[in-house]
C-alpha cells in the first residue's frame, strides 16, 4: 500500500495564499543562493586553482 493511494490530486488543494507564500520563500532562497555563489563560489574556485599552482609537484619516480 502506497501512501499516495489514499489521496487523489483533486483532494490535495491548498489556499492561494499558501501557494504564493511557498513560491515567495522558494524565490527568496534561490536569490540568496545566487548571491552567496557570487561572493563565495566563484572566488573560492579561483583561489583554490591559484593555490594549486604553488603546490609542489609530486614525483612518482623513486630511485
Amino acid at each position: 500500500m502506497n501512501i499516495t493511494d489514499d489521496f487523489d490530486d483533486d483532494d490535495l488543494m491548498a489556499p492561494e495564499a499558501l501557494k504564493e507564500m511557498l513560491v515567495s520563500e522558494i524565490e527568496l532562497i534561490r536569490d540568496a543562493m545566487t548571491i552567496v555563489n557570487m561572493f563565495v563560489g566563484e572566488p573560492m574556485l579561483a583561489g583554490v586553482k591559484y593555490l594549486q599552482e604553488f603546490e609542489p609537484k609530486k614525483n612518482n619516480t623513486h630511485e
